[in-house]
């Protein structure tokens, strides 16, 4: 088991301890960084899975920033990519699918999301303040998600 903030027993679930990570991994902090590790906290929840005990199809591709969803997924699952829990494929897709048993949720940033991300300037003097914003918003304000048997 790993502790949480404050030394409980239990999966570690803070969003704001899985973002510091996830920062410090990534290298900056970044709005589809921050989407990653909802998405993977999220899915640990709805699916009741522990760190790195599912298995993880990302439609982000490889090319970044739409790819920094992986990042936030690594760290928040504990799927990484040298441990072949996680894997990228095309098309392109704010999108990923997290398996755990018999259970597959996929989940997707909604489209006004990535819409405003991409055009942050609009609003937010910086992409850290769009990060820091979405980290904010409810999983209902940033995805559609839907749960199915395999």
């Amino acid at each position: 088991m790993e502790k949480r903030s404050g030394g409980s027993e239990g999966p570690c679930l803070c969003l704001q301890e899985m973002t510091d990570r996830a920062v410090e991994f990534h290298g900056h902090l970044g709005p589809f960084l921050v989407l990653g590790v909802r998405m993977g906290l999220f899915a640990r929840r709805e699916l009741d899975s522990a760190m790195g005990e599912m298995e993880v199809v990302a439609r982000t591709g490889g090319v970044p920033s739409l790819s920094c969803l992986l990042d936030g997924i690594q760290i928040s699952t504990g799927c990484t990519m040298g441990k072949g829990k996680i894997f990228a494929e095309p098309p392109g897709l704010p999108e990923a699918e997290f398996s755990a048993g018999d259970r597959i949720l996929t989940i997707r940033a909604k489209d006004e999301v990535v819409d405003e991300i991409r055009r942050w300037r609009e609003r937010y003097p910086s992409l850290e303040d769009v990060a820091r914003e979405i980290q904010e918003r409810s999983d209902e304000e940033l995805f559609d998600w839907k749960p199915q048997k395999r």
